[in-house]
């Protein structure tokens, strides 16, 4: 006897923790047991149900026994037969094991989280843009140089690693 359970996710595939949610049409867990009729991949299994259920509503499975959540795709072949598409869902299978890692992140996507204490050849800069506009006074003391003179400093630049 297998046990499937599919539910409707609300979450994006790329998250950790998936959230779930309901409604009156579709509850936030359908449960279905039955018997595997032929042989099953366990990464991408296709299952066929037979219910009066509507299962359109639902994306995501879970399957106790394969030790697997799955992200579904879910039709109707004819009236009261279903078959749904199923993809392991990585993150979630093994959301346990990569949540008690311990790592050192080289890079993150969230500004603020930059490390720059960690000596990984990456030179981190900060771009402003300052425009500064000043009037230079002729003074007695240069002109008894004999010629005029003017400072004109320009620093711009960048870095690509």
């Amino acid at each position: 006897m297998i046990t499937i359970t599919l539910r409707k996710c609300t979450s994006e595939n790329n998250r950790l923790t998936k959230s779930f949610e309901g409604d009156e049409e579709h509850p936030v867990d359908k449960v279905y047991e039955g018997v595997l009729r032929e042989a099953a991949d366990v990464l991408r299994p296709k299952i066929k149900i037979e219910t009066t259920d509507n299962l359109s509503g639902y994306n995501y499975v879970e399957i106790p026994a394969f030790n697997r959540k799955y992200f579904a795709r879910v039709q109707c072949l004819q009236e009261g037969l279903w078959e749904i598409d199923c993809e392991v869902d990585v993150l979630s299978t093994y959301a346990t094991g990569i949540k008690s890692c311990m790592a050192i992140v080289k890079r993150t996507a969230g500004k603020g989280m930059i490390n720059y204490y960690m000596n990984d050849g990456a030179l981190y800069t900060e771009q402003r843009q300052v425009v500064t506009y000043h009037t230079f006074k002729k003074s007695k003391d240069y002109a008894k140089l004999g010629t005029e003179s003017y400072y004109l400093l320009v620093a711009g630049g960048s870095y690509q690693s």
